[in-house]
């Protein structure tokens, strides 16, 4: 090979070098070991705001000095003369990430150079991360205060001897995880005593999920209860959702209104209280899942089962640990104790402090109260914030419960 192609051949692969370089998506710059600039390649620019040429004309330690650099990864690999990273900011406002090496020659630093990566949006994302895990743990703090404050009211008020083996009943069987199927007519206190059993059991601080059958509408059943994975239908969330079972890992789920659950979710709600996993809507991945569950209904389900209206192996999965909580008008001692209760809270929610007189205490316990508890407290507030008796407010139900007839004898 001619001296000329020599030549030629080395410019090519100079050329070859100084493409490359130009072409790369980190800043390289490449200083003598008196710090002036020898190579400024285009990412550098674009990383530093700085061309080329104002980077040729200024030493290393001026342009530290000017403020374009915050400090110089250059200076201390000539002082350590050992490779080093630190992360500046530039003038422009990026933040960088830049790496010293140095190059020996005789012993001595020859040159140095500097790889830079523009760091500001990893830094930025950091930043937001850092925000919103601050973010998580107020709502994590909340989420706690809001469930504590929902629970705090978790207690019984009883009298009734049947209320009083409940309460019993209730109290043993929190010590374990035990299916519990809970059942009563509407109003008597199912969703209380579902709290209860919580309170008291070992999972008290982890996640209490109430999980209305009979509100979520059927179509959207699964992807709630058990999430669905990014994509998985239309108009649905692109990062995916969480379901209500996953939400509730390590806690217990509270299956309300389980009579109208659709049929043709009980398969996937049975295998997740049996085998204890769940799959959500779009995936194939088998997620554990460690809950309590709790069921409640005021349905009759064995005969929903005779009907074929119920899976029968998800009503004896369910119906582990069965508790029926029989109608206020079979426990009529306890109606004067909640009253008393009752009255207490709303007293307390607004600031008053009203009796309700023994007449009128009479008069309720003659009433056969349909609606239960639920109709007990809505009663009790109606008369202590609109000063109405309790003949005028019961007066429109006289003729569904004919047992208050004799009433105007008060």
């Amino acid at each position: 090979m001619s001296e000329s192609e020599r030549i030629k051949e080395l410019q090519e692969e100079i050329e070859t070098l100084r493409t490359a370089f130009d072409s790369s998506y980190d800043g390289i710059h490449i200083l003598d070991s008196k710090g002036d600039t020898l190579y400024f390649n285009k990412a550098c620019e674009r990383i530093e705001g700085l061309t080329y040429e104002d980077a040729r004309r200024k030493n290393i330690r001026d342009l530290v000095k000017e403020g374009i650099y915050s400090e110089s990864v250059t200076l201390k690999v000539l002082e350590t003369k050992k490779a080093c990273s630190i992360v500046q900011k530039v003038k422009n406002g990026n933040v960088v990430l830049a790496t010293g090496t140095p190059i020996f020659k005789n012993g001595k630093i020859d040159k140095v150079i500097v790889n830079s990566r523009d760091i500001t949006e990893l830094n930025n994302l950091r930043q937001q991360l850092i925000e919103k895990e601050k973010l998580t743990e107020k709502y994590k703090e909340e989420l706690r205060i809001l469930r504590n404050e929902s629970l705090k009211d978790s207690h019984f008020i009883v009298n009734s001897q049947e209320m009083k083996k409940i309460e019993a009943l209730c109290s043993t069987v929190a010590k374990v995880d035990s299916t519990v199927l809970i059942t009563g007519e509407s109003g008597v206190g199912k969703g209380m005593i579902s709290k209860y059993i919580h309170n008291k059991s070992s999972r008290r601080d982890a996640p209490f999920i109430k999980v209305d059958c009979s509100a979520i509408p059927p179509n959207l059943f699964e992807s709630e209860v058990f999430g669905y994975e990014k994509g998985a239908f239309t108009g649905a969330e692109k990062s995916g959702k969480i379901g209500y079972l996953e939400l509730a890992n390590g806690g217990t789920v509270f299956l309300d209104e389980i009579g109208d659950l659709p049929i043709h979710m009980q398969p996937k709600l049975l295998r997740a209280i049996q085998d204890r996993e769940v799959v959500r809507v779009g995936g194939n991945e088998v997620i554990k899942i460690d809950v309590r569950f709790i069921a409640a209904t005021n349905r009759d389900l064995k005969r929903m089962v005779e009907e074929n209206k119920f899976r029968e192996d998800l009503y004896y999965r369910l119906n582990v640990v069965p508790i029926h909580i029989p109608p206020l008008r079979d426990r009529k001692e306890d109606i004067i104790p909640l009253i008393k209760d009752i009255a207490s809270k709303i007293n307390d929610k607004y600031d008053m402090n009203k009796i309700i007189s023994k007449d009128t205490i009479e008069i309720m316990m003659k009433y056969d109260w349909p609606g239960n508890v639920r109709e007990l407290e809505n009663v009790v507030e109606r008369m202590i914030v609109t000063g109405e008796d309790c003949l005028s407010i019961l007066k429109d139900k006289i003729d569904e419960n004919v047992k208050i007839a004799d009433y105007r004898n008060y």
